[in-house]
């Protein structure tokens, strides 16, 4: 007897407890109904919770769709007061409706499932499908609400959702696939999402689908090599600089000068100077061409040909920072290795050497990073060489004026 009895009490336990998870969606289905805000809708589906992972709710697809479709509504009723003139969370606004897709999500594929004679009879997905195609354009406007709102990461999934949706089939009859143009401009402020997030492998994953559905503003592939820069992604440098060498051929010289860099990393040299001499060729009073020369000659040795190369850069345009700290820092080498073959003469012979040749590089060196800091104040290098260029000189002003200036 106390066998049966011990059996009994078990099954009562069970009993109660399916009842207890069934009551718990219906009265959060009964919740969710009234509720007009971000807060109070999150307040219940946290209530809700133990019905997601419950064996006896966990498989049925109400309990996934009824804080969908409240998501939804939620949403709903934000953009209604927006409307009106009220002042809305956009963030809050823009989360309704992510929970909401996210949950119908979830209740898409148990809404498919065979019932006990094989057959499928979906309950919710007309519904859902009807919800979710409906809004495609508030996805994007919610999208915008994260991005004003600093919220990167959900501007990028909200995006996501969009094309998602419009290119899902299962839309198709209420909701047409973007065009291309769509398409990548989508892409490319997913990408700038992810940028500003820090997320560069989604920004160059990004990046690269809105050049691929044709995206031709030369500032998205700049962007685009930005991002790869700072990710330290050579592969992706190099793809977006001769992609946008490719589209925009020399009317930029930046694309030109980024796959030349590109080459001579990969010690594709032969390459790189094919590149510019044709460059060159057509536009023999580029600037930034022979400032690319200088560096492609410098990383193969040919010192004196990169040193002209700069100065020919110079003579185009004086206001080149990186010509006028590439040939500072080129004759400051020089005097290094010229001051370590001094070694056997005598004091008299080198003070002698030192003031017809040495020094004379010295001070010429100095002027082209002064050039530089007056170029761009805010970068330190050139100070850090005139340090030292002074220091050797025995310049003592110039010395306590560099000096002066790295304080700050």
């Amino acid at each position: 007897m106390k066998r049966i009895a011990l059996m009994g009490t078990c099954l009562v336990a069970m009993a109660a407890g399916v009842s207890a998870q069934t009551a718990l969606v219906k009265d959060a289905k009964a919740t969710l109904g009234g509720v007009k805000d971000y807060a109070g809708y999150k307040a219940a589906v946290e209530q809700m919770k133990p019905a997601f992972t419950n064996p006896e709710t966990a498989h049925l697809a109400e309990t996934f769709f009824i804080p969908g479709e409240a998501g939804f509504k939620v949403y709903d009723n934000y953009l209604v007061q927006a409307q009106l003139g009220q002042n809305v969370d956009h963030q809050d606004m823009g989360n309704a409706l992510l929970d909401g897709y996210n949950f119908f999500l979830q209740a898409y594929p148990l809404d498919s499932v065979p019932d006990a004679k094989g057959k499928i009879k979906p309950k919710y997905s007309k519904k859902m499908a009807d919800m979710i195609a409906g809004h495609i354009n508030d996805f994007d406007n919610a999208a915008v609400g994260f991005w004003q709102a600093h919220d990167y990461g959900k501007a990028y999934d909200a995006w996501d959702i969009c094309l998602a949706i419009s290119s899902n089939p299962a839309y198709a009859k209420t909701v047409k696939a973007y065009p291309d143009t769509v398409v990548s401009q989508i892409r490319y402020n997913q990408a700038l999402a992810a940028w500003q997030g820090e997320h560069y492998d989604k920004a160059i994953k990004a990046f690269d689908e809105a050049l691929k559905y044709g995206n031709k503003d030369p500032q998205a592939y700049e962007y685009a090599y930005s991002v790869a820069y700072q990710a330290k992604d050579s592969v992706h440098m190099a793809k977006f600089a001769e992609e946008g060498l490719k589209r925009f051929g020399t009317e930029d010289p930046k694309f030109l000068q980024w796959t030349v860099n590109g080459y001579i990393d990969q010690k594709n040299y032969d390459g790189a100077r094919q590149l510019l001499e044709n460059a060159i060729q057509a536009d023999p009073d580029n600037s930034a061409y022979y400032l690319s020369y200088g560096i492609l000659n410098e990383s193969t040795g040919n010192r004196k040909e990169a040193q002209a190369n700069y100065k020919k850069a110079l003579e185009l345009d004086h206001q080149l920072f990186m010509a006028n700290v590439n040939l500072g820092r080129m004759l400051a080498e020089d005097y290094d290795a010229l001051d370590q073959e001094t070694g056997n003469m005598s004091q008299a012979e080198y003070n002698k050497y030192a003031a017809e040749t040495l020094n004379p590089l010295l001070r010429e060196s100095a002027k082209y990073f002064e050039a530089a800091y007056a170029i761009d104040n805010e970068n330190r290098t050139p100070l850090q060489y005139l340090k030292n260029i002074y220091y050797r000189l025995n310049d003592a002003e110039n010395l306590k004026r560099v000096e002066n200036l790295l304080k700050y």
